[in-house]
């Protein structure tokens, strides 16, 4: 099995199975960076195309040793999302997760009912983040990444991610009023 770099090499030379190999292995992790950013599945297959596209026509640019192949990928999908989201205006968002209606047995109704309108909330502040601390959510919530890694794909320091966390969550905190 070829590593990744290995595979964007063979790219780089117009190897047409090499990219093949490399979508499949990544195009899951893609799809669910840029589902967050679009309104409907078939938005997010179309930014997807438009990343490994990229990926495609820039395979020769990437440097081993420069960073890890992933957080390189995940660079062109932020960006290309965020992009995306300026050229179509695009203001609503998915949430990272459905909001389930089963009430939670551990708690009394009107608990249950408030935890699932302060989540709500909260989902309907995340379009308002500014696109840099909305990749940072994205990237360490649903992505998991760690802030170092999403430096990486931001092209800023571990610090400068922990700032834009910590200034979204503040936000979003501020949203369920705690």
């Amino acid at each position: 099995m070829q590593d990744d770099a290995a595979l964007l090499s063979a790219i780089a030379e117009g190897d047409q199975r090499a990219f093949a190999i490399l979508v499949s292995r990544h195009a899951a992790r893609v799809f669910a960076v840029a589902r967050r950013f679009a309104r409907t599945d078939d938005d997010a297959d179309d930014l997807s195309q438009r990343v490994f596209w990229k990926l495609w026509q820039r395979a020769d640019r990437w440097q081993p040793g420069s960073g890890a192949f992933s957080s390189w990928l995940y660079r062109i999908t932020v960006n290309e999302c965020i992009d995306w989201n300026r050229r179509e205006k695009f203001r609503t968002w998915v949430p990272f997760g459905e909001v389930s209606n089963r009430p939670d047995e551990r708690m009394d109704a009107p608990s249950s009912m408030a935890m699932r309108e302060d989540i709500r909330r909260v989902q309907a502040m995340i379009p308002a983040l500014p696109p840099k601390q909305r990749a940072a959510l994205i990237l360490s919530v649903q992505q998991e990444l760690t802030n170092l890694q999403i430096a990486e794909v931001l092209e800023t320091t571990e610090g400068a991610v922990e700032q834009l966390l910590v200034r979204a969550r503040k936000r979003l905190r501020a949203a369920v009023g705690g």
